[in-house]
């Protein structure tokens, strides 16, 4: 290896590198990690896992509630508990660079190249990125990818102990997040590879010869199947997990479960990154496709409809091609990428995919410095943490789950981000209430509602134009250009700011403050 040869893979490992910490050293920007850090806190003070949705005020409260993601949960509630919110994007970023490794060594064990496993573990990482947030989603990944690693290094080597060992794997999985049964799926691709693969020998033998091809991963099926009974609802989460993937009402108003080539996902960044994906991975088959196995395609062919079929599955379908690639990359890096143009093209691409992130921001538009978000602002943090302000808060969908965590008991919300856990029906009406007035009222009056905090969005469309509400005494009692917080003043203490003095001095906040005459008068 030349001096020359040496400074480019050093380049492109360190571009890589780059790359990756630009897309995922990004601060938090969902609501699942409040409401997981919530049920974590709620698990570990009281050593009991809730079995109803609990916070809300309303009788959704006793509503069944199955926590399959407790141990995500505990682990999300340590670090927020032990890290500062603000620093919580090291975390994250760190999380980043741990996956691109695993996803770095396994391209590695099948392609042999550096070249090509920068290339393959970028391409999944990239494709991936538009939904990597800090929630039990992430740790599923990783336990994705290492039972992906543990098959590999099994069907390489024939050794029992990586399929044995994809058993404590599967069982911390199913305790994490509901994505467990992948597991199961990633060991009959790799099972029907084997079929396949017997299915040559000679006519006379290919029963015995498949049966026994299949048997080391239908064995380890079994044995992940048994571990993942080892939770607290045992074999009622596999009836729980289907039911959520199956559910029109999820697939309807959460655009986690929305399908891929519909709704507000088609034509965003996420989108275009699938397809780059599929381009990438339709280059490499077309020169390399020999050298994937059957097992290999048939995890393009599965995790691909998946994929079709929810948004959310993109990221297996990302992590999934990492096999079937690298084994192409196989057979094509020796002659294409030995070149030293391809290789420098290989680096300047990198670059310019990193410059472009830092410029333009992730795959959901975040910065390491700045993400947007439904976070709570310092000044509402700050307005919330007084004694005086409690009770019962009819709230939009996305700021429940800080609420609670902030906040509960002695504030309590209408709804968190557990949709699939309160339902259609009461989705569906608490969506209601901001279209209708007449409803609005009847819920305040039955509930006794003591405040309303709303998304900017969510106050312009609705209550900002229902004069009853004025009449029934509500005013803004805070406004920072991204939330609305309104009350009745007769029920507020002395302590706190009159109407008026809408707390927020950015100009975001002064412009709320001007058009609070539509609702206080």
């Amino acid at each position: 290896m030349n001096s020359s040869d040496a400074w480019l893979r050093a380049g492109t490992v360190a571009a890589a590198i780059v790359l990756v910490a630009v897309i995922t050293f990004v601060p938090p920007v969902t609501g699942d990690l409040w409401l997981h850090a919530a049920l974590g806190r709620l698990i570990w003070t009281s050593g009991a896992i809730p079995h109803t949705v609990l916070f809300p005020f309303t009788e959704a409260s006793r509503f069944p509630f199955t926590a399959h993601e407790w141990l995500s949960s505990l682990t999300l509630y340590g670090i927020v508990h032990l890290i500062s919110h603000a620093h919580l994007v090291f975390v994250k970023g760190l999380l980043g660079l741990a996956l691109f490794g695993l996803c770095c060594r396994l391209a590695f064990r099948l392609s042999a190249n550096l070249f090509a496993t920068v290339l393959v573990a970028l391409a999944a990482m990239a494709a991936a990125n538009f939904r990597f947030y800090l929630r039990p989603e992430l740790f599923g990944a990783f336990f994705f990818v290492v039972i992906l690693s543990l098959l590999v290094e099994f069907r390489a080597g024939g050794r029992w102990r990586y399929l044995l060992a994809c058993a404590p794997v599967a069982l911390v999985w199913a305790n994490s997040d509901g994505s467990f049964p992948l597991a199961l799926v990633l060991a009959a691709c790799f099972a029907a590879g084997a079929v396949a693969d017997a299915l040559r020998a000679p006519q006379g033998e290919r029963l015995r010869t498949s049966w026994l091809a299949a048997r080391p991963y239908l064995i380890c099926a079994a044995l992940m199947a048994g571990a993942m009974l080892l939770n607290p609802y045992g074999a009622n989460l596999f009836r729980f997990v289907w039911g959520m993937e199956h559910a029109d009402f999820l697939r309807s108003y959460i655009y986690d479960w929305a399908p891929t080539l519909h709704g507000p996902f088609a034509g965003s960044r996420g989108y275009w990154a699938l397809l780059s994906l599929v381009a990438f991975a339709v280059a490499v088959l077309s020169f390399g496709w020999r050298g994937v196995p059957l097992a290999g395609a048939l995890l393009l062919v599965v995790f691909g409809s998946l994929a079709l079929h929810a948004q959310r599955h993109i990221v297996y379908f990302a992590l999934a091609s990492i096999y079937p690639l690298s084994a192409a990359m196989r057979a094509i890096a020796p002659r294409l990428l030995a070149l030293p143009a391809v290789r420098a093209a290989t680096l300047a691409l990198i670059v310019g995919c990193a410059g472009l992130a830092v410029r333009y921001g992730n795959l959901y538009g975040g910065f390491p410095y700045h993400a947007e978000s439904h976070n709570f602002s310092l000044l509402l943090v700050e307005y919330l943490e007084r004694p005086e302000i409690k009770g019962k808060v009819l709230n939009s969908y996305e700021l429940g789950s800080e609420l609670v965590y902030r906040y509960y008991p002695r504030l309590r919300p209408a709804i968190d981000s557990r949709a699939y856990a309160y339902g259609r029906k009461y989705f569906r009406e608490l969506l209601r209430l901001n279209g209708d007035e007449r409803a609005l009222m009847a819920f305040i009056a039955r509930y006794h509602v003591d405040y309303i905090l709303l998304l900017q969005q969510d106050f312009d469309l609705g209550i900002r134009h229902m004069p009853n509400i004025q009449d029934d005494g509500w005013r803004i009692i805070f406004a920072d250009g991204k939330v609305v917080l309104l009350g009745r003043p007769g029920q507020l203490s002395q302590r706190e700011s009159p109407p008026s003095a809408v707390r927020g001095e950015n100009s975001a906040g002064s412009a709320a403050a001007s058009n609070m005459g539509s609702v206080s008068r």
